[in-house]
């Protein structure tokens, strides 16, 4: 399997999640021309990372993957058997995202201070804050991951949680989210497979926000 992806993309580091929770071997390849160019766009026609090329053909976009991964290879288990509760993972999915992850993509513009709208930080704040509510009567915001298993919906908000935090204090906002989400992404990135698969993230991310202190 080759995963074509790049180190500072949240929904390259998601997929990366599940390759390594399942410890399996693939190869990571930046976007040969780079993200959407000419050349990349011969192997992914929309130009868009992840994406997974196996067996001859390519899957793209990150959820399609995760549920790829989970079919091809069931074991460990990344979602549950029942049907029920399989429904709610997926809602959990979407949720991620359709209406987490673009507010928190939306801080990026304002990091540099030549960039940085203050009352739109807010207002991306107060969202985000939003959104924690309506996520705190899932059961994960009142435990922590299993230390033996990370769930499918698991895979984005370990990567955009603490994202989002690192993002707001970036912009000058202090960290917003209760002590039970902190809790959770912390003790998930514990798990010796998220930590492998959120380093080179991790440094990436580091890595941009250095060069965006003084800008």
């Amino acid at each position: 399997m080759i995963l074509y992806a790049t180190s500072l993309s949240s929904y390259s580091a998601k997929v990366r999640i599940a390759l390594c929770v399942k410890d399996l071997v693939f190869q990571e390849l930046s976007p040969p021309g780079g993200y959407r160019s000419e050349s990349y766009r011969e192997i992914a026609p929309m130009g868009m990372i992840p994406a997974l090329y196996v067996d001859g053909q390519l899957i793209g976009e990150s959820e399609v993957i995760l549920e790829y991964l989970e079919d091809r290879y069931p074991d460990p288990p990344m979602r549950p058997q029942d049907p029920l509760e399989r429904a709610q993972l997926r809602f959990r999915s979407r949720f991620h995202d359709l209406y987490f992850e673009p507010l928190v993509r939306r801080l990026f513009s304002h990091v540099p201070m030549s960039t940085r709208k203050p009352p739109e930080v807010l207002k991306i704040r107060a969202e985000l804050l939003q959104r924690i509510a309506q996520m705190s009567a899932w059961p994960m915001a009142s435990s922590s991951p299993h230390p033996n298993q990370i769930m499918l919906a698991d895979c984005g908000f370990l990567v955009n949680l603490p994202l989002a935090a690192q993002l707001l204090r970036a912009c000058g906002e202090d960290d917003p989210f209760p002590p039970p989400w902190t809790d959770w992404w912390q003790k998930g990135h514990q798990h010796p497979a998220v930590a492998k698969a959120l380093s080179p993230w991790k440094q990436a991310t580091q890595a941009w926000l250095e060069t965006q202190a003084n800008t």
